[in-house]
């Protein structure tokens, strides 16, 4: 017994009310309560509101207890990020960004007015609002599979708090400028890289 439009739709909504706000993450978990209670339907001869209920009823607890494993801060996300950074093509991007610090004097714009660490807070809230309004205006739902990169790139912001300190950020060593900038550039050419790859793999959530 097939469900109609209008059953999927009342599933989505109920599961969107419930807090399962990632529409990929509701997409996949509509899927498997759809077809749990088709099955339902046809072996215990009920209709769709009846097998909903007794299904929701009976795993609506361990459902939702799932969704909560969704976390901003991926373990799988995080080590796709450090396999990314020490791929030959983003070494050679690396070493492309070492030539353009001991050509150009960039260290010549640091003061004590306008420090390294002034600079990469100011870089890292340009590109947090252009991801914001990519999530928000473009993309126009709530996504996991993209916005956990965003703790990758809570984590690189949170990593300079601890160890810009620890340099002098008014007269920044070349590898400390290197450092960072390679992090930040690395993070913004992964999340392009995320981002074609998870539209691709999901054509049908962005239609």
């Amino acid at each position: 017994m097939k469900l109609t439009k209008e059953n999927i739709v009342f599933i989505d909504n109920y599961l969107q009310n419930s807090g399962v706000f990632y529409y990929d993450v509701r997409v996949e978990m509509l899927d498997h309560v759809a077809t749990a209670v088709e099955k339902k339907m046809e072996e215990e001869s009920l209709d769709f509101y009846e097998a909903f209920k007794e299904y929701m009823m009976l795993n609506k607890k361990e459902l939702l207890k799932n969704d909560k494993f969704w976390s901003r801060f991926s373990k799988e996300t995080i080590l796709n990020f450090l396999k990314f950074l020490i791929h030959p093509l983003q070494l050679i991007v690396g070493l492309g960004i070492y030539l353009v610090l001991r050509k150009i004097p960039v260290f010549s714009f640091f003061s004590e007015d306008f420090t390294f660490r002034h600079f990469f807070y100011c870089a890292v809230i340009v590109f947090a609002v252009i991801q914001l309004l990519y999530f928000h205006l473009i993309l126009r739902k709530r996504y996991y599979g993209l916005e956990r990169l965003s703790g990758v790139f809570a984590l690189i912001y949170y990593l300079q708090i601890f160890l810009m300190p620890l340099a002098d950020d008014k007269n920044p060593s070349l590898f400390v400028v290197l450092f960072f900038s390679y992090l930040f550039v690395g993070y913004v050419l992964f999340f392009v890289k995320e981002g074609l790859k998870f539209k691709k793999k999901n054509k049908v959530l962005f239609q």
